[in-house]
């Protein structure tokens, strides 16, 4: 390796050997940001000690070396929570700051570097002093950044951080003119990329949440969910789309919370239709605004795909200003054209409430400050139900305990799902069963719309032992958003069941499945003119092959879900895995439903939250109306009994339309045989119209 090599040479000019040590040490640092290996973390900080120690006190790169060297103990810290980390790190840091000249221009982000590190320690140990000297720090470089600086939208990040946390400890000094302040100079930081504004507005956005402010919340949020669809890039794999995205985990949760506040639930449901899902539609290969603007308007298409890769470069594009204001310049004109005078905005109610024909989609939301639902029905406005029970400390804490269960050991018997259905049943679904339209003697039909982490639960099985819940008062579906819900109503039904049937019992370097080959026998001695894959048999070219063809279709094998990367996700074939990007090619014509009996094909990565790319919206997004999945593994036993008894529920034509009642009917004749074990009648969801 060139760079231990260098290292290693010793011969070179004495004068030299600090910049070797502080370069190295900086590579070493940039590699772990890339791969996440502490080695590569541990010999960045060893690197730089001796960079810093062998740099003369009067040296013109002392400062930078200091500044990296905390930065780099700092992000130890954030990894291993090792608290003489962090107190170096703060160390370090004020030692950079003295050794910069006042009006040095790289002074506003090491005195933001500082204030930062001071309130992780802050979070550690609850000293305010620490809090109070992070907070003038930081202050003090965004009052020596000029609004035309691409780094002011990280210090308002950081300052709105800190000044939610100050009020939170009860401190005074944070009045309504602070925060206005905050949001003015955060509209006017146009010069910064996509992400670092959007990150910017969920701070300060959750900082006047936190104040009561939900007007202000509600400007400074909207603006930041819009920048959303352009944050991840085209033309980027998916990995880095998905990355990108993540980092902005929250922010159409508070957006929704902010417009809830204010009394706008019309509001709340539209900026959660523009802030969520946008991977099911831009990155999933489906089509997007983009794509018909290719088509309608080539002339402006192509500018302003330009100007997105350009403002959403890493290394800047030279003056964002310029380029967001062009941005904005095109945005006008193509909202003159009729066809897209909608072009960026948030899709209006009036124009998806047509999704919830024949029920009601229920929008679940629990942010820092408060927590809602929200009733859309196809014929009525919607109704709002405050969640006052439900706080996002315990929505937080369920969802580590179950998703801690199903990572340690895989066994769904240790998930503690008794307590979860009931503080469900509690703070959530008897409050939205009691506000739901009266029923006139037919089952009442619910499409949950989980925002965030309440994504991950059992909505639908929500109860306590003993009593009427969930399973008994209503028929239960899941829809990522209402596009989505939208579009598989679009999809028209099949007028032929042609199924296709793939099963494996055994699939190289996997548990053997034994229960699955019994499954899918028993659908294909009911339909033995459709294709059957089995075993060896089912490889992914077969599956690819057959899939065209089929309107119907179950597959009872293993499935790979990866919370880090979920569009790698996809089902276990003989010769290798059918991965959700070659799922959602298929754009098949006629599909109307898709059994996945696999572990966790309706799971969601908790990074990844709000994009829902699992396997259940991939088939969807294939061109299946109906997909029947699971929350997380399920027994191979288990498996067999909850098919049968969903396909002995369902009327034998060709259309799957009563798809959600015979899932309802199946999981309660589970619930009856194994009444005390919900892990096993729980995790079956139907998601379709």
């Amino acid at each position: 390796m060139l760079l231990e090599k260098a290292l290693s040479d010793t011969n070179g000019p004495p004068g030299d050997r600090p910049a070797v040590l502080a370069n190295a040490g900086r590579i070493y640092q940039r590699r772990f940001q890339r791969y996440k290996s502490k080695s590569d973390l541990d010999r960045s900080i060893g690197l730089l000690k001796q960079a810093v120690a062998a740099t003369p006190a009067d040296h013109w790169r002392l400062a930078v070396r200091l500044n990296n060297l905390g930065a780099a103990l700092q992000e130890r810290f954030e990894l291993t929570a090792a608290p003489g980390d962090l107190d170096q790190a703060v160390l370090f840091l004020q030692r950079a700051v003295e050794t910069t000249p006042e009006g040095h221009r790289g002074r506003p982000l090491r005195l933001a570097n500082l204030g930062v590190a001071l309130m992780d320690r802050f979070a550690q140990h609850h000293r305010h002093t620490d809090l109070k000297q992070g907070i003038s720090y930081i202050g003090q470089a965004a009052a020596a950044t000029l609004d035309g600086r691409p780094e002011l939208s990280l210090l308002l990040s950081h300052l709105g951080k800190a000044y939610r946390l100050w009020w939170e400890a009860g401190g005074l000094g944070v009045d309504q003119q602070t925060l206005h302040t905050l949001a003015r100079r955060l509209a006017a930081a146009t010069a910064a990329s996509p992400q670092a504004r959007a990150r910017a507005g969920l701070e300060v956005g959750m900082l006047a949440q936190a104040m009561g402010e939900h007007a202000t919340a509600v400007t400074v949020l909207d603006p930041a969910v819009r920048l959303l669809p352009i944050v991840p890039v085209k033309d980027a794999d998916w990995g880095d789309r998905e990355s990108r995205l993540g980092n902005h985990l929250g922010l159409a949760v508070e957006a929704i919370a902010a417009h809830c506040g204010t009394g706008d639930v019309v509001g709340a449901v539209e900026i959660s239709e523009l802030g969520r899902g946008i991977l099911l539609a831009a990155q999933l290969e489906s089509r997007t605004d983009l794509s018909d603007l290719d088509e309608q308007l080539p002339e402006l298409a192509g500018p302003i795909r330009q100007l997105r890769e350009l403002l959403n470069s890493p290394s800047g594009a030279g003056d964002r200003t310029s380029l967001w204001t062009r941005h904005d310049q095109l945005v006008s004109q193509i909202r003159t054209h009729p066809r897209f005078d909608r072009f960026l905005l948030p899709p209006r109610l009036a124009d998806l409430q047509p999704a919830a024909v024949g029920g009601t989609v229920v929008l679940v939301n629990a942010a820092s400050q408060r927590s809602d639902a929200i009733l859309i029905s196809a014929d009525r406005d919607p109704v709002h139900v405050e969640l006052d029970d439900l706080a996002i400390s315990e929505v937080k804490g369920y969802a580590q305990a179950l998703l801690r269960a199903i990572r340690s050991t895989g066994k769904q018997e240790h998930i503690p799902l008794q307590a979860i259905l009931g503080w469900l049943w509690d703070t959530i679904v008897s409050r939205v069963i009691k506000a739901l339209p009266a029923s006139q003697g037919h089952p009442r039909r619910v499409w949950w719309l989980p925002i965030g982490l309440l994504g991950l639960f059992p909505l639908h099985a929500a109860g306590r032992p003993g009593q009427p819940d969930a399973l008994d008062a209503i028929v239960s579906s899941y829809t990522p958003t209402l596009r989505v819900l939208a579009h598989t109503r679009a999809q028209p039904p099949t007028t032929i069941r042609r199924q296709l049937t793939v099963a494996l019992a055994r699939t190289p370097g996997l548990p053997d499945l034994l229960g699955t080959i019994c499954e899918a026998h028993e659908l294909h001695r009911k339909h033995p003119s459709g294709t059957w894959l089995v075993n060896r048999e089912a490889t992914t070219a077969e599956v690819l092959a057959a899939l065209p063809e089929a309107t119907w279709t179950h597959f009872a094998c293993h499935a790979r879900a990866d919370h880090s990367a979920p569009s790698t996700g996809g089902l276990r074939l003989h010769d290798g895995t059918l991965t959700i990007p070659e799922i959602v090619r298929l754009d098949l014509a006629h599909a109307e439903l898709a059994y996945l009996s696999a572990c966790s094909t309706a799971d969601r990565s908790p990074d990844h939250i709000e994009e829902s790319i699992n396997l259940a919206s991939a088939f969807h997004l294939a061109g299946f109306r109906h997909v029947i999945a699971s929350l997380w593994p399920l027994a191979d036993g288990i498996a067999v009994e909850a098919a049968r008894a969903f396909y002995q529920a369902l009327p034998s034509n060709p259309t799957a339309s009563n798809a959600a009642l015979a899932l309802n009917q199946a999981t309660r004749e589970l619930r009856a045989n194994y009444h005390d074990r919900p892990e096993l009648w729980a995790p079956l969801i139907h998601s379709g119209p």
